[in-house]
C-alpha cells in the first residue's frame, strides 16, 4: 500500500482506506502527483492500486473528496478534472 505525502507512480483508480473514521472509497489519481493526506487521519490514510478506470465506470478525482481537497489544494497539485472515461 501506498502512503500519504509519496508520488503516485501509476494513474488509474486506487482504493482509500482511512484508520476508523469512514469506510473505504475509490477515486482516481494520475501519475506525478503526491497522495494526499486526509483532513481527519491525516498521513495515515493509505491507498491501494486497483487498476485502470474501464470506459464502463465513473469515478471522481481523490480532489473532489472532502476528506482530501484541502491537501490536494494546498500542494500545487494540477486541476482535477472528473473523469467519465
Amino acid at each position: 500500500m501506498k502512503r500519504a505525502e509519496e508520488t503516485v507512480g501509476q494513474s488509474g483508480l486506487y482504493r482509500i482506506h482511512h484508520q476508523g473514521h469512514r469506510p473505504t472509497h475509490e477515486a482516481i489519481l494520475w501519475r506525478g502527483e503526491t497522495f494526499p493526506s486526509c483532513r481527519i487521519c491525516g498521513e495515515a490514510a493509505r491507498f491501494r492500486f486497483v487498476g485502470p478506470v474501464r470506459e464502463s465506470e465513473e469515478f471522481e478525482h481523490v480532489g473532489y473528496d472532502r476528506d482530501f481537497m484541502e491537501s490536494v489544494l494546498s500542494g500545487g497539485e494540477p486541476s482535477c478534472p472528473q473523469l467519465s472515461a
